[in-house]
């Protein structure tokens, strides 16, 4: 592959774009999560409404994930080939038109087609993201870099909880699905904007088809490649659950009303957002008081666990508050642990960050997919403990995996 933007030596002394276009991309983080969340949020009324139960609310789940697994494992390539520039906008027009479509539908089927189309334009987010900071950004930043544009999940869930609380009266659980879907004209139009004068940074490269699957082959049989898919299975798992489940839990297992209970989601929400912009802040400041990058980023890592294991305790306590504390530190290690693990991402194979992305985004929903069902299972006969607990300890299992690829240096920029 030969890539069509221009070598990151160009960037250097460039601050103020790389930054703008951060801030854009943290726009469109928190567009995406946006959409996904309003869903989760007004569960308990599309529940009652489709006459389901939570191993139904789980497939819906599952219908959201396995296209965005599916266009991760397949996809990536298209932002190596077309560039982040049209790909992105492109996707952002797909998973809108989505959430609109979500405020028409009336049958359990249609929703679930909606869910899958949303998560097939959502699934370009992070490839798109992580492609565009590998081009502006110098190596010591881009912990830095990602987490801004990460932390638009927690800020995008923030935001989610009071657009649905404002707009959801009567029982009418559609009205925010029509806003934030118009939301994403707005955001196509600046990307087009902030980016017109550099199409040749963010364009392309030329790709022979034939090698895409070569090249796929090449990087899922590095060792490392594996090290970091245990990683993500667990913590994107953990994440999801998060965002997935946590605002169902609040109002239907802690007895939160519908007002109360989406407002104190915010909570881990803002857990979120600390995690991604204090980890990539503290591993920037390490790294620049002369601390080793690898040995920064694995203490973070250790942290980010010791964060996630006070998920435990919340299926054991009887205090919905204290069981409230425990999920927002949780949120704020499985933040702080992705901000880590996006860097690793982008220094496995810099050349191809979307394929390898994707590839593995790709195999995290997956997996997740398959699980969504059984957690609503799960949940159905009132077993929540041991979900609690596998999201407290298995985060250590991602760190034994991820810890060595974190110790060797990144590989040289193309």
């Amino acid at each position: 592959m030969t890539g069509g933007a221009e070598p990151r030596a160009s960037f250097r002394g460039d601050s103020r774009f790389r930054w703008g276009v951060c801030v854009v991309l943290l726009l469109a983080t928190v567009l995406n999560y946006l959409n996904r969340q309003v869903f989760s949020l007004t569960a308990e009324k599309v529940i009652a409404e489709f006459h389901t139960d939570k191993e139904g609310y789980g497939r819906l789940v599952a219908a959201f994930r396995y296209p965005y697994a599916a266009v991760q494992f397949f996809g990536g390539w298209l932002v190596d080939v077309f560039g982040p520039r049209l790909v992105f906008p492109s996707a952002v027009a797909v998973w809108s038109a989505a959430t609109l479509l979500t405020a028409r539908t009336r049958s359990f089927g249609g929703l679930a087609a909606c869910r899958a189309m949303l998560g097939a334009g959502e699934a370009y987010n992070w490839p798109c993201a992580l492609a565009t900071t590998e081009r502006l950004v110098e190596p010591r930043d881009k912990p830095f870099a990602n987490g801004i544009f990460n932390s638009g999940t927690a800020l995008g869930a923030i935001l989610a909880p009071v657009v649905v609380t404002l707009l959801v009266t009567g029982g009418n659980w559609r009205s925010p699905f029509f806003l934030v879907g118009a939301l994403g004209a707005v955001w196509i139009a600046l990307w087009m904007i902030v980016t017109r004068a550099d199409k040749k940074r963010l364009a392309g490269g030329a790709v022979v088809l034939a090698d895409v699957p070569r090249q796929m082959l090449r990087i899922g049989c590095r060792r490392e490649f594996w090290m970091l898919a245990t990683a993500a299975v667990v913590i994107n798992g953990v994440s999801y659950i998060i965002a997935d489940w946590i605002p169902l839990y609040l109002k239907v297992e802690r007895g939160f009303g519908f007002a109360l209970g989406n407002s104190l989601s915010i909570l881990a929400y803002v857990g979120l957002d600390l995690g991604n912009l204090l980890t990539g802040f503290s591993v920037r400041r390490a790294i620049a008081g002369g601390m080793a990058a690898g040995r920064a980023r694995t203490a973070a890592l250790v942290a980010c666990c010791a964060c996630m294991s006070c998920s435990v305790a919340v299926g054991w306590v009887s205090s919905r508050y204290l069981a409230l504390g425990g999920i927002v530190v949780a949120a704020v290690g499985v933040a702080g642990f992705l901000v880590i693990y996006l860097t690793a991402v982008q220094d496995l194979e810099p050349a191809h960050v979307g394929v390898t992305s994707g590839m593995l985004g790709g195999l995290g929903n997956l997996i997740y997919g398959f699980l969504s069902p059984f957690i609503g299972r799960l949940w159905d006969r009132h077993d929540l403990t041991l979900l609690f607990a596998l999201t407290g300890i298995l985060p250590w299992l991602a760190y034994v995996s991820i810890a060595p690829v974190m110790r060797k240096p990144a590989s040289p920029a193309p």
